[in-house]
């Protein structure tokens, strides 16, 4: 991309977002459709690959959380941008996401420290409730799990900030893949844009989750069509906010040179 991403992204900001929630809705059951059995059989991959590397003690679940994962979440994006742009894919374009995989675990470290940072109200209050211990309980025997000790109702709003930076920082891998930013300016160019229009953004990731749930409604089959409508759906409204497949005017960047 020619184009200095942190001028785009200063442009969109001073333009003002317009944020089509039904149209990437739609756009993203189209993008779904265009390679249906591609996206089942990736998901299919992935939900195995991550429970597989998953019952490796420590070691699989922090794997899992800094390389698998993200690698294989940005490769639904990856291939949705393709078929955005009508590109030919293969199947192996899925794990393309694998060539960012050093930036991805940092940005997964970093953003994980501040949430931790603003969860800290949130468990001190906790604390003493024998949550944590229940949890660690749960992962370790999910069946044997009994129900969750009960916590002060007022304790939910101090995850209140979490919820919100987790929300803001929820594009940085996109900015990662598709801008080549490392990962602070991924996550500093992701939480500027999300954060102007946090409240529609909300209401959209939430009803994105309620169309992946619906797959789990409709068992294994369902689940491996509705997890990447999720993604597909994610990436129509990251595309048409950033303009990333909008080519930059000549005009823009003769003039971008001369500030520089």
């Amino acid at each position: 991309m020619n184009e200095n991403p942190k001028v785009k992204i200063d442009q969109i900001l001073a333009q003002g977002i317009d944020f089509k929630f039904g149209d990437y809705i739609g756009q993203g059951f189209s993008l779904l459709q265009k390679n249906l059995g591609g996206f089942i059989g990736f998901t299919l991959v992935f939900i195995i690959l991550s429970a597989v590397i998953s019952l490796i003690p420590i070691v699989g679940t922090i794997a899992n959380s800094l390389f698998i994962s993200p690698a294989l979440t940005v490769g639904f994006y990856l291939v949705a941008r393709k078929l955005d742009r009508n590109e030919g894919t293969e199947f192996g374009d899925f794990f393309k996401g694998f060539d960012f995989i050093g930036q991805f675990a940092l940005t997964a470290v970093v953003t994980g420290l501040i949430l931790l940072v603003s969860m800290i109200p949130f468990i001190i209050s906790v604390w003493g409730t024998g949550l944590f211990d229940w949890y660690q309980e749960a992962m370790q025997n999910p069946a044997a799990a009994s129900d969750p000790p009960s916590i002060p109702f007022w304790s939910i709003i101090l995850l209140a900030p979490a919820i919100f930076l987790g929300l803001a920082y929820s594009w940085s891998y996109l900015f990662v893949a598709f801008h080549g930013m490392s990962f602070w300016d991924a996550m500093e160019a992701s939480r500027r844009i999300l954060m102007k229009i946090w409240p529609v953004y909300f209401a959209f990731t939430i009803v994105v989750g309620l169309i992946m749930a619906a797959g789990i409604i409709l068992l294994c089959v369902g689940l491996l069509a509705s997890l990447p409508a999720g993604y597909c759906m994610v990436y129509a409204a990251f595309a048409d906010v950033t303009k990333l497949n909008v080519e930059p005017d000549p005009g823009d960047e003769i003039e971008q040179h001369l500030v520089e």
